[in-house]
């Protein structure tokens, strides 16, 4: 299937600059006359929990959020970080969550508020099934690290292992915009002068649970080798159509030992009961 991202020009603008030298940024959209769908409603679209299917846990750890239904398990991150609770309740549902119905759950992936969007995006991943896909056991770290050698790199999110990225490529960019972000790293308004630039490009899936996924792949180049990396990642072949090369997430094969963790604060590296896998794109 031909990729929803294709280039189209923008006129140039003075204040797209990249390492003080000024330059014409691409954009990308759909060919014209079409409209491009999101990649949530596109998720959703296609991830339709089956009648019968019963919600059986909902757990909202500080760090890691898990829905767990008589079809499977899937987890994503929590970001409450990213929740102001002055403007409201980051869950409102939240005591009821189990009465809502999966289909209900899964739709909160389309909520404002990151919390809620967070369970929406486990609700989905606790839907995928992986049985009959040909997945890979791959180290996104090693992956960037082979593709992004001398290469231009932007990563989406800061993950532990962006100095080792740093380390064998000719330049990386570091965008982040949450609690973690450090003095170099490069915020929003960066986007559209800076990643168009990128030979590798590394999305964190917490962008789906912030909604700013759309806006991101509108400026990466179509030459660009990209992956969605992380626990929240969705394990869907649709992603594929929206330029995506590679999908590096995790199923849950112990729920209980996840939800054990997750509830007593676990990070990443301590949750045991998760299995790693790879989707790739055919041609890449």
């Amino acid at each position: 299937m031909e990729s929803r991202r294709t280039v189209v020009s923008r006129p140039f603008s003075g204040s797209d600059t990249f390492s003080g030298k000024a330059v014409a940024v691409p954009r990308y959209s759909t060919p014209m006359g079409r409209v491009q769908s999101s990649v949530i409603d596109v998720i959703l679209k296609e991830c339709t929990p089956s009648p019968g299917i019963e919600v059986l846990d909902v757990r909202i750890g500080p760090y890691w959020t898990v829905v767990r239904s008589s079809g499977g398990a899937g987890m994503a991150s929590t970001m409450a970080g990213s929740f102001d609770r002055r403007t409201g309740v980051p869950v409102e549902a939240a005591g009821g969550l189990l009465d809502l119905g999966l289909g209900a759950l899964v739709q909160l992936l389309r909520s404002s508020s990151v919390p809620e969007a967070a369970v929406g995006l486990a609700a989905v991943n606790s839907l995928t099934d992986v049985s009959g896909m040909v997945v890979a056991d791959l180290n996104a770290r090693e992956v960037l690290k082979d593709k992004g050698r001398d290469k231009t790199v932007a990563i989406i999110g800061r993950f532990p292992f962006v100095e080792e990225i740093r380390a064998v490529s000719r330049e990386l960019w570091v965008f982040e915009k949450g609690a973690g972000r450090r003095a170099d790293d490069l915020g929003p308004e960066h986007v559209a002068g800076v990643l168009p630039h990128a030979e590798v490009v590394a999305i964190s899936a917490t962008t789906l649970i912030n909604h700013t996924l759309d806006d991101i792949l509108h400026f990466i180049s179509p030459q660009a080798f990209t992956l969605m990396l992380g626990p929240s990642t969705p394990m869907m072949p649709c992603l594929f159509d929206f330029g995506i090369d590679l999908v590096c997430g995790s199923v849950i094969e112990d729920a209980a030992a996840v939800i054990k963790a997750v509830e007593q604060g676990a990070v990443t590296r301590q949750i045991s009961g998760v299995r790693r896998v790879t989707l790739h794109k055919a041609d890449k």
